[in-house]
C-alpha cells in the first residue's frame, strides 16, 4: 500500500508543478507580448522577471518532490 501512496503522491505533486507552470507561466508570457507590442511600459519586464523567478523555483521543488514520490503539502514521505 505504501508503494502505491508514494506514487500517487509523485503524480500528485507532478500535476502541482504543471499547474504551477501555467498559473505563473501565462501571466509572464502575455505581459512579454503586452510589452513587446507597445501596450504596456517596459517597466512590467521586472516583476514579470519576478513571478518567472519564483514560478521556476515552485516548479522545480515540486518536480524534485515528484520524483521522490512525496506529497506536495509534506516534507517527507508517509
Amino acid at each position: 500500500m505504501s508503494f502505491a501512496r508514494n506514487i500517487w503522491d509523485g503524480l500528485v505533486s507532478l500535476g502541482t508543478a504543471v499547474a504551477t507552470v501555467a498559473v505563473c507561466g501565462v501571466p509572464v508570457w502575455y505581459t512579454h507580448k503586452a510589452a513587446q507590442s507597445g501596450i504596456a511600459p517596459n517597466w512590467v519586464y521586472a516583476p514579470a522577471a519576478a513571478l518567472a523567478f519564483v514560478g521556476v523555483l515552485m516548479t522545480l521543488a515540486f518536480l524534485r518532490k515528484a520524483s521522490r514520490g512525496v506529497s506536495p503539502g509534506r516534507e517527507r514521505r508517509r
